[in-house]
């Protein structure tokens, strides 16, 4: 009776189990919030920031094409730049601005409300009564703009110029503006199916502007994407020289400004050339700002020497030049064999001389991909190739992926390649993944980062401060090298020469090197190899895992926060790692530093290291690897 009676509450439970609904896992739903439901813009226009709360991917569009907005896309939170034009009317206008999710389900919107010009002082007729005279500067018609472009050199500072309606060129091919000095504004108009073909050294559709060009879309038809016909070219006996979608150097302001025309260059030069999306070069006081470049750049021909190539400008090298509010969305992919070096960015491709990039965005992947050993080096990064001579890149964000396999010496990093001498990089975000990923046997060095490649020559005034890197960094080679400089990774550094100034940031990136030769290299969570004096790091924390492997393992080098300091002076105060370390040199792996031959001061070590997490009772042997010859002070264990 006893068995019966299981048996029958047996079959109890599992008819009323089989009777309860099954439980679904329950998807967290899609939710976007602006921080602003409405904003009020002068007639001036201007930009205003507004915080976006969400948890999925999504889109940012504008319903009137005097709104713009910055980034376009993305995952996540971020603060949105909603971007207004002047309103040349007296007439008050709305728009809209809405974001929505990726999958459809969620969405938000901002009303963008814009003032119109005040009218005159007896009314919007003045005081006589009748309508004020038509603006006999208005440009409406292809034809219009042939003689506009065929003049321009000859308008001063006082004549402003407008754009009354969008303009289809009708496939005419138009040589270059010699210079403008004068004032165009667009009105958020568009000019497009035309090719420039200059007979110059230089090549853009102004060779050179002193003046403004503001609020005007360059070869787009619908203000978003390239016509599939507008270039800014040479003709085929010319020589080349600095090149811009836009203009070639810029002495002025550009405002406002869209460039989706494809600037296309067939070097034949033994110059140094500046090619940019926008502009080629900037040599005086300028100021770039709220532009955005939709454009390819194509480069082809033999380069006969170097070449800066930058998505909004190529080479800039002033104290008073301002970049800023920019956003690179095209995506570049390099084959060309460079003579000497390539210096490529996002943003721009070299800045010197106390040229300011501020609060910037790249969005598109960047390759250099040839297998053919070729010039002495490349720099590319998502926002500048190289910073020289007191040159600043502060605010910007990266989020394209940065990779080559070219078989030279290569500088590359999510957001600078190469900080040559007392610059300034601080603030940045990368999301991109940066890769040197080579197939074939080399001895050249090598150096990524997160946040910059490599940094080289002044003792002082190198700082790269308050960054934060959130892309993976890989090294994949076969590299056998005896340069003093090795092959490197770092979270936010690969390899530091000397005077640099490492503090405040933070690494969420994965970093790993893999060398199938036997040739040494260094990965570090912040830095992978301080190789010269007067360089520290400080309050910087690594979350991301570390790896370092050779063919034999006998050269390979890993730690948490630093994979080598290398020289006695070198220093690491209040650093934190708790990332998981792993080298097969297991005397060549820390949760601080691989092998330090400095000083650790008051860091936070935490992680694993080989796969064994640091306890209390164990980190004091784990903080540096076994070979290192300096000291490891007040250092505590991550809680």
């Amino acid at each position: 009776m006893k068995i019966k009676s299981f048996l029958m509450a047996s079959l109890a439970v599992l008819a009323v189990a089989a009777c309860e609904p099954k439980v679904e896992p329950v998807e967290t739903p899609s939710s976007i919030e602006l921080g602003k439901k409405t904003v009020a813009i002068s007639a001036d226009g201007e930009t205003q920031s507004v915080a976006l709360t969400a948890n999925c991917e999504w889109t940012a569009t504008a319903t009137a094409n005097w709104i713009s907005v910055a980034p376009a896309s993305g995952n996540g939170n971020t603060t949105l730049s909603v971007i207004v034009s002047e309103n040349a009317t007296t007439e008050a206008r709305d728009g809209k601005v809405t974001v929505t999710s990726k999958d459809g389900k969620a969405s938000a919107e901002l009303l963008v409300s814009q003032a119109g010009q005040k009218a005159g002082p007896e009314g919007p007729e003045g005081p006589e009564g009748p309508d004020q005279p038509e603006d006999t500067h208005a440009i409406k018609t292809a034809e219009q703009l042939a003689t506009f472009f065929a003049e321009a050199a000859t308008y001063t500072s006082e004549d402003e110029w407008s754009l009354g309606a969008d303009i289809d060129c009708g496939g005419a091919t138009i040589s270059p503006a010699g210079g403008f000095a004068g004032v165009l504004d667009g009105k958020d108009h568009k000019i497009y199916n035309y090719k420039v073909a200059s007979a110059e050294a230089t090549s853009g559709l102004f060779l050179t502007v002193s003046g403004t060009i503001k609020n005007v879309i360059f070869g787009s038809k619908d203000g978003s994407s390239w016509d599939g016909f507008s270039t800014v070219t040479y003709v085929d006996d010319a020589p080349t020289f600095h090149t811009g979608g836009v203009c070639a150097d810029l002495s002025g302001t550009l405002e406002n400004v869209k460039n989706f025309a494809k600037v296309a260059v067939v070097f034949k030069n033994t110059e140094v050339s500046g090619i940019g999306g926008l502009v080629g070069s900037i040599g005086s006081p300028a100021k770039i700002s709220n532009c955005e470049n939709g454009a390819q750049i194509e480069l082809s021909g033999t380069m006969g020497n170097g070449a800066y190539a930058g998505g909004i400008v190529g080479y800039a090298n002033n104290a008073e030049a301002v970049i800023e509010n920019c956003v690179s969305s095209a995506t570049q992919e390099y084959t060309i064999v460079n003579a000497k070096y390539l210096m490529y960015g996002g943003i721009a491709g070299y800045i010197r001389g106390g040229t300011l990039v501020n609060k910037c965005q790249n969005v598109g992947d960047i390759t250099f991909n040839n297998a053919e050993a070729g010039g002495t080096y490349i720099m590319i990064a998502g926002i500048v190739g190289g910073v020289y001579y007191a040159a600043n890149v502060t605010n910007c964000t990266n989020k394209g992926a940065i990779t080559t396999n070219r078989n030279q010496v290569s500088r590359i990093g999510g957001i600078v390649g190469t900080l040559n001498s007392q610059g300034i990089i601080e603030g940045n975000v990368n999301e991109g993944k940066v890769s040197i990923v080579q197939d074939f046997a080399n001895a050249n060095w090598q150096a990524a980062g997160g946040i910059v490649g490599f940094q080289e020559k002044v003792e002082t005034e190198n700082i790269i401060r308050n960054n934060t890197n959130k892309g993976a960094v890989e090294v994949v080679v076969e590299n056998a090298t005896t340069h003093a400089n090795k092959v490197t990774a770092g979270g936010i550094i690969g390899l530091g020469v000397l005077g640099l100034d490492v503090s405040g940031n933070v690494n969420e990136g994965a970093v790993s090197i893999t060398n199938k030769a036997a040739g040494p290299c260094y990965a570090g969570g912040i830095v992978g190899w301080f190789k010269g004096n007067n360089s520290c790091t400080k309050n910087n924390e690594n979350k991301g895992a570390v790896s370092c492997k050779t063919s034999d393992d006998a050269a390979s080098v890993a730690g948490g926060v630093v994979g080598c300091v290398n020289d006695k002076v070198g220093t690491c105060t209040s650093d934190k790692n708790i990332g998981a370390v792993t080298c097969a040199n297991a005397a060549a792996a820390g949760s601080i530093a691989g092998t330090n031959n400095g000083t650790l001061t008051n860091c936070v070590a935490g992680g694993s290291v080989n796969g064994t997490a640091l306890t209390d009772a164990n980190f004091n042997t784990l903080i540096q690897g076994a070979s290192s010859t300096g000291k490891a002070e007040g250092t505590t264990l991550a809680k």
